[in-house]
């Protein structure tokens, strides 16, 4: 009567064990901590150690042993033992091995739900293991249709950096590109196709591939993602994908841009608060127009600008506070860093592992800049100011002279947009900074069409500050365009 309770005992724990085990195998994507927990779970039930050893060959790692408990120190009977070998098919990936010397051992009940148990962990470590093979081929692909040599020139570097996200199988589609046209002008894309396995890294080609070949002889980035746009709706099957592309010239330090649902591109002068710049535009599939604007910007020297796919700002599922951490890091870099773009997925992720795809694409311009060229937009005015308190840097003058400088360069700004275009979108400014001894020369350019000047009580002074801050304003209109001529004497006497 007593055995027939003893079985009934076993069979309970047999069956608990079994139950457990299945929980864990199905609660974890780590094979390690997943293991572990098996192994202390056999400890627990019926052993006095467990240990599970898994071959190189089946996660592409290293080969491993988790082991969890101890034989006691005085054993009560001889060493019993159970090693089961984990198979799957024809593949073996390790064996399970318990043992106790405990007196009464192991009965046939334990020895069947370790054996049960062998076959539960072989299917998981075998599906574990497709699963990396799928990652490590999509990762394989993916990799292998990013550029393996980025332009070189003298006047501009590049740096880029791709982090496939850190979950099992979570390849995705991000891409970055740079390479030279025929016109000396180097075009960059960096983009992302919405879900992620080898069937996104294959879509990421093709778009990828659509994209230079749209670029040769293209009118406008504009017209590039058009383009592409055109030829993904051919194809049902691509889905939703987001984008920039653009165009630097090394010899002017223009770049021109467009952008398709993608995150803003940021602007970072070296002794200035980072910037996102302007972008726009629906994704690429979705729309039969893109309508996405060109937008032109000139990189002066010593900036940098920052393109980048979304798995880096929502890795944390707060796309806010993740673009102010990508901000705050790009203003932390050092002016002399190697490889800026595996410098700030470093610091984003902060040794986290990213959920999501992340590619980074950073412009860095090294060479001297004197003409530069911006939207018609608000933002440009502190930007300009920035770039001449660098310039002005150099120079022996008084804060209160340099504070009037800009105070007259922000009002000659702010004139262009409002008068020069009147809201209209897609206007040009351009400053150009001169020194004409003894003479610093700030020249601000629109292509609109002013209103007469009358002053009038309601509305600012802008021309009156320009003139009480500087030793000369002129002011030239004609059909094309209107220019503002702002003349500083260099030294601290003011020109009669």
């Amino acid at each position: 009567m007593r055995s027939l309770d003893i079985s009934a005992e076993r069979l309970n724990v047999v069956l608990d064990v079994l139950s457990r085990a299945g929980r864990v195998l199905t609660a974890s994507a780590d094979i390690v901590e997943t293991l572990t927990k098996i192994a202390e779970l056999c400890v627990h039930a019926f052993a006095d150690t467990c240990s599970i050893r898994v071959l190189i060959e089946a996660l592409d790692s290293d080969e491993f042993v988790v082991t969890a408990g101890t034989h006691s120190e005085q054993p009560v009977g001889e060493l019993d033992r159970i090693s089961e070998r984990l198979v799957a098919g024809r593949h073996y990936f390790g064996e399970i091995t318990c043992e106790t010397n405990a007196a009464r051992g192991f009965d046939d009940a334990i020895r069947q739900a370790v054996q049960l148990l062998a076959l539960q962990l072989a299917a998981v470590i075998s599906g574990h293991a497709a699963t990396l093979r799928e990652h490590r081929v999509a990762d394989r692909f993916q990799r292998a249709l990013l550029p393996e040599v980025l332009p070189k020139q003298p006047e501009v570097s590049f740096s880029a950096a791709y982090r496939p996200a850190s979950e099992e199988a979570d390849v995705g589609g991000d891409w970055y590109d740079a390479f030279a046209l025929a016109d000396g002008r180097i075009a960059i894309t960096v983009g992302d196709v919405a879900g992620h396995g080898i069937d996104a890294a294959v879509i990421m080609g093709e778009v990828r591939q659509a994209i230079r070949m749209a670029a040769i002889g293209s009118e406008s980035p504009s017209a590039v993602l058009d383009d592409v746009n055109n030829a993904i709706r051919l194809r049902e099957s691509i889905g939703m994908v987001t984008a920039i592309f653009g165009t630097y010239d090394p010899a002017s330090s223009v770049l021109t841009y467009a952008a398709a649902g993608h995150p803003p591109p940021i602007l970072a002068l070296d002794d200035a608060t980072p910037r996102r710049l302007p972008t726009g535009g629906l994704p690429l599939g979705c729309a039969a127009q893109v309508d996405a604007a060109t937008w032109c910007f000139t990189i002066p020297q010593g900036a940098r600008v920052v393109f980048y796919t979304d798995g880096l700002i929502e890795n944390e599922r707060d796309i806010i506070a993740g673009e102010e951490r990508l901000i705050s890091t790009i203003a932390a870099l050092a002016a002399d860093e190697d490889n800026a773009a595996d410098v700030v997925q470093d610091l984003v992720f902060g040794g986290k592992s990213n959920r999501d795809d992340a590619a980074v694409l950073v412009l860095e311009r090294l060479a001297p800049v004197r003409d530069y060229v911006f939207p018609a937009l608000p933002m440009v005015s502190p930007l300009a100011r920035a770039i001449v308190t660098r310039a002005l840097e150099p120079l022996q003058m008084s804060g209160e002279r340099r504070f009037g400088i800009l105070v007259a360069l922000g009002e000659a700004i702010a004139n262009a947009i409002e008068h020069g275009y009147r809201g209209e979108p897609g206007g040009l400014i351009l400053l150009h900074i001169d020194m004409q001894t003894p003479y610093l020369v700030l020249t601000v350019e629109d292509f609109g069409r002013w209103r007469p000047y009358v002053p009038r009580e309601e509305r600012g002074r802008g021309i009156e500050l320009m003139h009480a801050f500087t030793d000369g304003v002129q002011i030239r209109s004609s059909r094309e365009s209107t220019t503002i001529v702002l003349r500083v004497k260099l030294d601290e006497e003011r020109a009669s």
